[in-house]
């Protein structure tokens, strides 16, 4: 990395260390999540006290809403109406609500979690429930249908549809196919699969709709999100690596570095960037959420300076989320 410039196999970025401006905004703290809307609005989702924050791509300061709404705030999708999908981890719920934090509607019971047996992390579930308890990530088909990830303390994906109701859901706790430890996140690609972020498999797990598998992919580290990029199509992996959020790591012989992969849908390595040393310029300590904008550049959203993920170990100007702008 040098001039803050970034190389991803054939793809020159620029990390601008200035984005966004917050001189005018509230303090962020965790971002968990990030998404971008049809005006190229920035949703940035945090634990501070306006969870939810809106930038121009600029980075100027918009306007922040959901501190009397949101106890965890975990990551968020922005749908084709402009509706935000927002998963809070902390109260086991995915809300629906306007671009102004106007509630649409609650899927699942505030501060009620399903019945998994867990007691503390997704090492203790002793069976896969109905929805929800530490959900993850709600995304959309192109039907409307809402499909949730679920989570830390359950092991299933849930379908639903656009009115909220249970379709299908489908997962159990372990290590085979179809399974999942820390079903942390997923997208839809435009083919119409589910890719699902298994965190503490270290992999990705391809299925159809219904929660058929089709494949897995076993050369990521820790995935943490997942993101097609509008204009390439490209599937985008925010890996969280052996650094942050080690007290739930599995154990491994080849520990990743945080980083950002870049891959096709038949599983080609197009790119990937990271560095050990996280307080470089567009490196990163635990990248945790990612989004595209319609003009190309990435935001990769990091839950960094407080205890979970840092353990101490960061600086406290580190930032927690980064903008990339495409250079060629």
């Amino acid at each position: 990395m040098s001039d803050n410039l970034i190389q991803a196999g054939d793809l020159t970025l620029r990390v601008d260390p200035s984005w966004p401006d917050l001189s005018n905004g509230p303090k962020l703290v965790e971002v968990a999540g990030v998404a971008v809307d049809s005006n190229n609005r920035v949703y940035v989702f945090n634990r501070g006290d306006q969870p939810m924050a809106i930038f121009e791509p600029d980075g100027t300061f918009l306007s922040s809403w959901g501190g009397d709404i949101f106890t965890r705030a975990h990551n968020v999708f922005i749908g084709p109406d402009d509706s935000v999908y927002a998963v809070d981890a902390g109260d086991h719920t995915t809300r629906k609500l306007t671009p102004d934090g106007e509630l649409l509607m609650t899927l699942g019971m505030p501060g009620v979690p399903s019945d998994t047996g867990a007691t503390t992390d997704y090492r203790t579930i002793k069976q896969s429930a109905g929805p929800f308890y530490t959900p993850t990530k709600a995304v959309l088909n192109n039907d409307g249908d809402l499909f949730v990830s679920d989570g830390y303390m359950n092991a299933r994906v849930h379908r639903f549809t656009a009115e909220g109701e249970l379709v299908n859901s489908w997962g159990e706790p372990g290590e085979a196919q179809g399974h999942f430890d820390l079903c942390h996140s997923l997208t839809i690609h435009p083919d119409g699969t589910v890719i699902v972020c298994d965190r503490e498999n270290s992999r990705l797990q391809l299925f159809d709709q219904d929660g058929n598998f089709l494949e897995e992919w076993t050369d990521v580290s820790r995935p943490c999100d997942v993101y097609i990029g509008p204009k390439d199509g490209l599937i985008y992996v925010a890996e969280l690596g052996h650094k942050g959020g080690m007290a739930l790591a599995k154990p491994t012989d080849n520990p990743g570095i945080p980083s950002v992969s870049i891959w096709t849908r038949d599983h080609e390595l197009v790119g990937k960037w990271g560095d050990d040393d996280f307080t470089l310029p567009g490196a990163f300590f635990s990248p945790h959420g990612i989004a595209i904008d319609a003009d190309g550049s990435i935001y990769v959203a990091e839950v960094t300076v407080s205890g979970d993920a840092g353990r101490g170990l960061i600086p406290n100007d580190l930032p927690c989320i980064q903008k990339f702008e495409v250079v060629r």
